[in-house]
């Protein structure tokens, strides 16, 4: 029964080394497990993780105390490994993470703006989505928007309509440039490494619009925000 517990963990172990491989670079010649503890997506998982490798060295090395395996890796253990390749060879996807479009507040163009600024302000909201009637996204509407538009001598009264500030809620203005579409299929990494990205190039990118594709002709299926990338694990 030992050898049996032994085997399954070690076999379980080297499958851990093998889907770590992947994420290493090509010419990468240490440790992909040390690697992967050192990666900050794995941060979570770090103490258990080493534990399994200080394990692992000892029973690949045979160490004995009176002729039985220093230690002796339970279910526990092998579900633990079993958890991360899955997480390796399964990433987190987008669509997971996302706030779907359920669970959103959006408006049209037919839509009051002081009424969806109270809405905003109840919830605590500083953009929505503005929609057209096939669930695409046509514009987002932002406290920069109102700014935009008093700015420029447009005056919101209760009866102004989404419609009416149109020049400042287009997808190719510069003040909604911050966001961008993606497939549902991107995964959490991906999105990470975007967010990362635009912010070390000093850029805002303040959420991700989430669609079948990552087209905007497709209806919106959810938004991504970085505090969504801060829960994800």
């Amino acid at each position: 029964m030992a050898n049996r517990e032994v085997e399954r963990f070690l076999e379980t172990y080297r499958r851990l080394e093998a889907a770590a491989g992947t994420l290493m670079p090509r010419d990468y010649r240490g440790s992909v497990i040390a690697r992967l503890l050192r990666m900050p997506k794995f941060a979570p998982y770090r103490e258990e993780l080493d534990c399994c490798r200080e394990v692992r060295n000892l029973l690949t090395h045979e160490v004995r105390i009176e002729g039985a395996p220093a230690v002796l890796p339970g279910d526990t253990m092998c579900g633990f490994l079993e958890k991360l390749i899955r997480l390796i060879e399964n990433p987190p996807r987008v669509s997971a993470r996302m706030t779907p479009r359920a669970a959103l507040i959006v408006a049209d163009e037919s839509t009051p703006v002081r009424e969806m600024m109270e809405r905003m302000h109840e919830r605590d909201l500083s953009r929505v989505p503005i929609l057209d009637g096939a669930g695409r996204v046509r514009g987002m509407f932002s406290t920069d928007t109102v700014f935009l538009a008093t700015l420029h001598g447009i005056a919101v009264t209760p009866d102004t309509r989404m419609a009416e500030l149109d020049a400042y809620l287009a997808l190719d203005a510069a003040a909604i440039s911050s966001y961008r579409f993606v497939g549902a299929d991107l995964t959490v990494d991906e999105a990470e490494n975007l967010f990362s990205h635009a912010y070390d190039k000093k850029r805002k990118l303040r959420a991700l619009l989430v669609t079948e594709h990552g087209s905007l002709s497709e209806a919106l299926m959810g938004i991504l925000t970085p505090y969504d990338i801060l829960g994800a694990e």
